[in-house]
């Protein structure tokens, strides 16, 4: 794999005493090996909005400690940030051959931009 993210989880998932989420606390949990890129962005105006749309996903080992709703932090293997600003995690799919054992799993990504 080219890029290493470094994947950060939200450590306090509970509520308050009055039902509103608790302040958000990041661990930083490692940093993983992975393959990241954009297939596509496009620039949607509406309505005096602008909106980036972008398609991002990456690969990482069945083995990487990764979750849905995880943050991650692209950098190449020089340390260099690949994305700006931190990548969210929507969706996590295993591939691999037919009818073979998953040998990594996808990553739906998303950021705000």
């Amino acid at each position: 794999m080219t890029m290493r993210a470094t994947v950060t989880r939200d450590s306090t998932p509970g509520k308050t005493n009055w039902g509103r989420p608790d302040a958000l606390t990041l661990v930083e949990v490692g940093v993983i090996a992975c393959r990241a890129w954009s297939t596509s962005r496009r620039n949607v105006d509406g309505d005096g909005k602008s909106v980036v749309i972008e398609d991002m996903r990456a690969m990482v080992s069945t083995t990487a400690n990764v979750l849905e709703r995880d943050r991650l932090t692209i950098r190449d293997r020089s340390g260099l940030l690949q994305f700006d600003g931190p990548v969210f995690v929507e969706a996590k799919q295993r591939k691999g051959g037919p009818g073979s054992r998953p040998t990594h799993y996808e990553l739906m990504l998303t950021r705000n931009l």
